[in-house]
């Protein structure tokens, strides 16, 4: 008897046809793949929400040494650095870059300012926008973990080394 009313079904269905409003079929909309560069890119937008999370947070408080620690967890916790690997990256930067006097003057300028904020005891509050000149270093390394995520970190820094040396980026100071 089920049979029967399953045949019936079946056989009114495709005498009568589909609804008349379905044109198209339904398709899941699916995003095309990112570039290993959009990964970096937004990984990096992540870390700068946290950073102006972490600058109001001291603002409010008023205690703008909380920016130090907060900066090395932001890098853990979104982008799994281990603690000071940004200052390797500006320092591979800086060593494949010996031969340029200007970009030595920028990172010296740099280094410069945040030695007088550090003695006017007023780095905190503007540490996030001195570390952020370093943004595409940071950038260019996660583009190349993206790219090649089985390499280790020494790979990827040597990778890192032969980018800094091809010219693939450059700092804007502030």
């Amino acid at each position: 008897m089920r049979l029967l009313i399953v045949l019936m079904l079946c056989a009114f269905v495709s005498l009568i046809g589909c609804d008349q409003e379905m044109k198209q079929p339904i398709m899941e909309i699916i995003p095309p793949p990112q570039s290993s560069l959009e990964k970096a890119r937004a990984a990096m937008q992540k870390v700068n929400e946290r950073r102006a999370e972490a600058h109001q947070k001291a603002e409010t408080t008023g205690d703008f040494s909380t920016v130090f620690t907060a900066s090395e967890n932001i890098f853990k916790e979104e982008l799994s650095f281990r603690k000071g690997l940004w200052v390797d990256l500006v320092e591979i930067y800086r060593q494949e870059n010996l031969e340029n006097p200007e970009l030595l003057e920028g990172l010296e300028n740099l280094e410069d300012a945040f030695v007088e904020k550090l003695n006017g005891d007023t780095l905190g509050m503007f540490y996030f926008e001195y570390i952020s000149s370093f943004d595409g270093l940071i950038v260019e390394y996660l583009r190349l973990s993206f790219e090649f995520p089985e390499k280790s970190e020494e790979e990827l820094l040597m990778l890192f080394r032969e980018s800094m040396r091809d010219g693939e980026m450059s700092i804007v100071f502030p």
